[in-house]
C-alpha cells in the first residue's frame, strides 16, 4: 500500500492511497479527508507489471498534486488499553484483544487514519498500539469504533504520544484514573 498526504489551505489533511488486489486483478485507489471514509475506485489491472506502470503515474500525479508521504518517524502512537480479567487474561481478553486489533485496522485505515501496529499483555493490562498520522481525530475515530461495535468502550483508556516523545498522554478514560501507565 502507498499512502500520500496533503494538507490544503484550510490546514485540513487529505490522504490519497492506492494497493493492489492479486485476488481480484484491481488496483485500489482510496482517497478522502483523514478521519472520514473517502471514495474507492477499482481499476482492473491484469498483470502485476500493469500495475506497477499504474502505481508509478499514481505517485507522480500525487507528487504534483501537492501529496507528500509522512514516514514512520513523524506519525503519532495511540495506546487502546483495557484492563484484563486475571495476570494472563481469559478467553474474554483473548477475544477482545483480537476483536479490537481487527475492527481498529479496518476503521483507522478506512478512514485513512493509520494502522494498528501489534500489542502487548501483561501487569493485567492489555495494550494495542496504533500508529497515526492525526492523534486527536484517531482518538476520536477510536472511540466511535469500540463504541459502533460494542468492544468495552467503557473499560478503554486511550492515550497519545508524538513520534520520539516517551510517555503516553491519556486522552479518554470512562473511569478516572490519576496516572497512565503502559
Amino acid at each position: 500500500m502507498i499512502k500520500y498526504y496533503k494538507t490544503d489551505d484550510k490546514e485540513q489533511l487529505f490522504y490519497k492511497e492506492t494497493w493492489f488486489d492479486e485476488k481480484r486483478k484491481v488496483a485500489i485507489v482510496h482517497d478522502g479527508k483523514v478521519g472520514y471514509k473517502g471514495k474507492v475506485e477499482e481499476i482492473p489491472m491484469e498483470t502485476k507489471n500493469e500495475n506497477d506502470d499504474f502505481v508509478n503515474k499514481f505517485c507522480k500525479d500525487c507528487e504534483n498534486k501537492g501529496y507528500y508521504q509522512i514516514d514512520q518517524d513523524n506519525h503519532h502512537w495511540v495506546v487502546v488499553q483495557f484492563p484484563l480479567k486475571s495476570d494472563l487474561g481469559n478467553k474474554r481478553d483473548l477475544w477482545l484483544k483480537d476483536k479490537v486489533q481487527e475492527y481498529l485496522k479496518n476503521h483507522l485505515g478506512w478512514n485513512g487514519l493509520g494502522d494498528v501496529d501489534g500489542f502487548d499483555m501483561g501487569q493485567k493490562k492489555i495494550n494495542i498500539f496504533c500508529s497515526v498520522v492525526d492523534s486527536e481525530k484517531a482518538v476520536s475515530s477510536i472511540k466511535t469504533c469500540l463504541k459502533e461495535y460494542r468492544l468495552d468502550l467503557n473499560q478503554a483508556r486511550i492515550a497519545t504520544k508524538k513520534a520520539g516523545e516517551i510517555n503516553y498522554t491519556l486522552k479518554f478514560s470512562h473511569k478516572k484514573i490519576d496516572n497512565f501507565e503502559l
